[in-house]
């Protein structure tokens, strides 16, 4: 009777030895988690190398020593064709109208920037045109016509916006900035269109006085509103992007 009690007793503390098995791999699992929280590589290099002596595995340890798990790193991927020639078309092209305009830019009259919205041309407008006039001056027309004839090479959409200060205009010509601003991106876009450039790619707006980029209190600062600014547009940056 004694001994059959006894069998019996320890039949029934069995799950006990399992209990205590799946307790302690469950722990061992949450202080992995916490050792792969911390970033730091000591304490990491220490935890895989008790969990190794545990296990009865010398050297080393368990874990990768970067505390990262293998096999997932992002592999890099190569550059789009495509792409590629188009980031180099940018290239050339912005470098070619920086030759075009070097004396314009040299005296500070011109600027050429790459932007997320493209490349742009910000033109001062007395560079261009005398006061309320909306035809280019011969020298201003020369050098608009060379831009043009580079842009003609390439299949950029060309957005020109005329800009004005907010001096009041009301002449014969024109009666308010809205006119004098629209007429002046028009004819940039005509001279652009006579140099080879498809009318298709060219959009001409006019704002007047109302986006300036300086405050019109002092003459300076009204010759900085004063401008003509040509944004370069890659078809392929569009939402429907570029036929491949």
């Amino acid at each position: 009777m004694n001994r059959r009690e006894d069998d019996d007793s320890d039949d029934t503390n069995r799950w006990l030895v399992s209990y205590a098995d799946f307790i302690t791999l469950l722990f061992a699992l949450f202080v992995v988690l916490y050792a792969y929280s911390q970033a730091n590589e000591a304490k990491h290099q220490a935890l895989s190398e008790a969990i190794g002596e545990a296990f009865g595995r010398s050297g080393g340890g368990l874990l990768p020593a970067t505390g990262k798990i293998v096999g997932n790193e992002p592999r890099p991927t190569a550059l789009d064709p495509q792409a590629a020639s188009r980031i180099e078309l940018r290239r050339r092209t912005m470098d070619t109208v920086r030759g075009a305009l070097r004396d314009l830019i040299d005296q500070g009259s011109v600027t050429v920037t790459e932007t997320p919205n493209g490349l742009v041309i910000d033109f001062n407008a007395s560079a261009l045109f005398e006061t309320g006039i909306a035809e280019p001056s011969p020298a201003a027309r020369e050098s608009l016509t060379a831009v043009g004839r580079l842009l003609a090479g390439t299949d950029y959409v060309v957005n020109i916006e005329g800009h004005t200060d907010d001096t009041p205009i009301n002449t014969r010509t024109f009666a308010s900035n809205w006119e004098l601003s629209a007429a002046r991106a028009a004819g940039v876009a005509k001279l652009f269109e006579q140099a080879g450039v498809a009318g298709t790619r060219l959009v001409a707006m006019g704002f007047g006085e109302h986006r300036p980029v300086a405050e019109n209190a002092s003459p300076d600062g009204k010759a900085r509103n004063r401008r003509i600014v040509a944004i370069l547009k890659d078809p392929c940056d569009a939402p429907a992007g570029c036929a491949h």
